[in-house]
Order: C-alpha cells, then sequence, then structure tokens
C-alpha cells in the first residue's frame, strides 16, 4: 500500500472581483496491483481522463477509492473556502470575550498591555493615578490585537483547526449539501504511466 497525494482547484462563480476559486489537498491509499492497473490503462488507451478510461466500469473498486479521495477533497476545500469567508464576512455571532479566553488557554493567544505604548503625557498620567477609568479603553485595544491575531490564525489554520475553531467557539452555522467534483488520477501516477517500462 501507498499514500498518493492528490490536488485540485474547484469554481465557486463569479463575484464582482472575479471567478472564486477554492485549492484543494488530499490524499488516497492504494495498492501495489491498483497502481500497475492504473498505469497500464492510461498507457494502453493514452488518456488520463477518468470517464474515457472507463475505470467505474471496468474497475469499480478503484474507481471508488478514488471518487471517495477526491469528492472528501473537493468537499473540504469548499466548506474551508467558505468558512473563512464567513468569518471576514463577520456572519458569525459569538461572543468576543468568551472567544478571547478560549484562544488564550487553549489557542497560544497572549496580551500584554503596556500603558506606554498607547498613553502619552496627560493621559498617561490620568491613567497611572486611575487605572479603573480606561477599562474600556484597554479593552478595546486588546480587542483590536486580538482580531488581528485571530485573522493571522484563521488564515493559517489546518482544516480540523478551523472546523473547531468556528462549528465549536463561534457558531458557524454553515450549510452544505454537496459540491461539484472531477475524479482523477494522483499526478505521481500519471508520471509513472509516462515513463518507459
Amino acid at each position: 500500500m501507498a499514500i498518493y497525494n492528490i490536488e485540485t482547484t474547484i469554481d465557486l462563480g463569479m463575484s464582482h472581483s472575479g471567478s472564486v476559486t477554492a485549492d484543494g489537498e488530499g490524499t488516497v491509499e492504494l495498492t501495489d496491483e491498483e497502481v500497475d492497473i492504473l498505469v497500464s490503462l492510461i498507457r494502453e488507451k493514452k488518456t488520463t481522463n477518468v470517464g474515457k478510461l472507463d475505470l467505474e466500469n471496468l474497475y469499480p473498486d478503484i474507481y471508488q477509492k478514488l471518487d471517495e479521495a477526491y469528492s472528501d477533497m473537493a468537499y473540504k476545500a469548499e466548506e474551508r473556502h467558505w468558512l473563512i469567508e464567513g468569518y471576514y464576512s463577520h456572519y458569525n455571532d459569538y461572543d468576543e470575550g468568551e472567544l478571547m479566553d478560549y484562544c488564550r488557554s487553549e489557542l497560544g493567544y497572549s496580551f500584554e498591555f503596556n500603558p506606554e505604548d498607547h498613553f502619552f503625557g496627560e493621559e498617561l498620567e490620568e491613567y497611572q493615578e486611575d487605572p479603573e477609568a480606561f477599562e474600556d479603553t484597554i479593552y478595546d485595544i486588546e480587542s483590536k490585537a486580538f482580531n488581528e491575531w485571530l485573522d493571522d490564525y484563521v488564515d493559517k489554520a489546518s482544516y480540523d483547526q478551523l472546523c473547531d475553531l468556528c462549528y465549536n467557539h463561534m457558531n458557524c452555522d454553515l450549510d452544505m449539501d454537496s459540491v461539484d467534483y472531477t475524479v482523477g488520477i494522483p499526478p505521481a501516477i500519471i508520471q509513472k504511466a509516462k515513463q518507459k517500462e
């Protein structure tokens, strides 16, 4: 058995700024025998198009493996796209303080307030005399810092991390029934088929 990398780009339609796409990556596990079958079939029919290879009829078990892998990859790619889109469009209704506490305890978020970075002159003196009077201002400063940190986390999060954050801590309600996708052949197998026997 070997694990092969696969990838896809999904067309999600048009927006005011142009075509909207989502890129996905995944893997599929195939036996040596299944790989040999695919290589031989590609060489025989001189195509990598799954439909033209008639893979679904000739080798349904192999087709099912590829179909499940490409379907899962496409679903996750589109889901990730809409979760990020929803985040930046502020579709989710959540308590920022609770989310901040969760990110601080579980995700490594930290904030250290230094009054000299934000207050100057008389304002700094007023803060030093009565810090409690500046609670709202300090919260606004941390809120800005937190949201900048959160933007960075969302952009870099793995699929599982993003799903956990959005569904379990940001009250995300994303309804996805199915996605359009095309079953393909892993690039490494196509490359192997192109090599001389």
